[in-house]
């Protein structure tokens, strides 16, 4: 007489969803590279710099931004998503302390502004990553396909837009305003130092041969859809962007005379929320 085994139960869903913490971090190391653009005009009435130095701040952004785009996922394909993913939250606790001292000088803030793009870099590269293993199977099982990059995008536009809105509603109206906006971002990114390290490692570490430069190609690069659509559009859109709320208060900072820092903060908040308003649709 046989008998019919039970089948086995399914696997219980996780209690915890870490894909949460990860946005978290996100959306304060994001934080990190936007808060600095509605103060571009503080710097330039307090401290008096030309507008090509002002916006010459804006531009080290961009010396930290390309390499930690082309190296943090390799890295953390090597070595693991967490090292990496910490990295860069200490990196946005840096960049927010040398801005706090900002007054010292112009290589404070270019300091400053180089770890900022190294911050947000290892994010949109390694979090991006690491948001979309932990949005399925089995971290969260209930996620659908797209959600991971959902996730991923709007912890960015949102962390970008809180920061701008902080740092430009102080700024314009607050006390001490070169430090308080940064000094807030730190006391609230220490904690996600601690916490993510204790998110689940989805990187198989010491699985990838060969030397790191092979990781750097990308096949991708190659495709007909990129080289003829994001190569070409890309680059616009980050640009529009970046003239609407970088240059232009900038620019008019005669005509919105003593309203300058506050319209510089609108700008920049009409651009990000449009961003994160578009997620849902993507």
């Amino acid at each position: 007489m046989s008998v019919l085994a039970a089948p086995p139960e399914p696997l219980a869903p996780p209690r915890t969803r870490p894909w949460r913490t990860l946005f978290a971090v996100m959306f304060f190391t994001s934080w990190a590279g936007n808060q600095f653009s509605p103060l571009l005009l503080l710097y330039q009435e307090r401290q008096h710099y030309s507008t090509a130095a002002v916006n010459g701040f804006l531009g080290v952004y961009v010396l930290g931004l390309v390499p930690a785009f082309l190296l943090s996922g390799a890295l953390s394909d090597r070595y693991g998503r967490r090292p990496v993913m910490f990295a860069g939250v200490l990196a946005a606790v840096a960049a927010s302390t040398a801005l706090a001292f900002g007054e010292s000088g112009a290589l404070m803030i270019c300091f400053g502004r180089f770890l900022a793009g190294v911050t947000v870099g290892t994010a949109t590269c390694v979090g991006s990553a690491w948001m979309k293993e932990l949005s399925q199977w089995p971290h969260d099982p209930a996620a659908d396909t797209g959600a991971g990059a959902r996730r991923a995008t709007l912890s960015f536009a949102l962390g970008s837009l809180a920061g701008a809105a902080v740092a430009g509603l102080i700024a314009q109206w607050g006390p001490w305003p070169e430090q308080l906006p940064v000094l807030i971002h730190v006391a609230l990114t220490l904690p996600f130092a601690w916490l993510v390290l204790r998110a689940p490692e989805t990187a198989t570490t010491g699985g990838v041969p060969g030397p790191l430069r092979a990781q750097l190609r990308v096949p991708a690069a190659g495709h007909r859809r990129f080289t003829r659509v994001v190569l070409v559009a890309g680059p616009w859109v980050f640009a529009a962007s970046a003239i609407g709320y970088g240059y232009l208060p900038v620019l008019l900072a005669d005509a919105t005379r003593g309203w300058g820092i506050a319209y510089a903060t609108l700008l920049t908040v009409v651009a990000l929320a449009a961003s994160a308003a578009v997620q849902p649709l993507a």
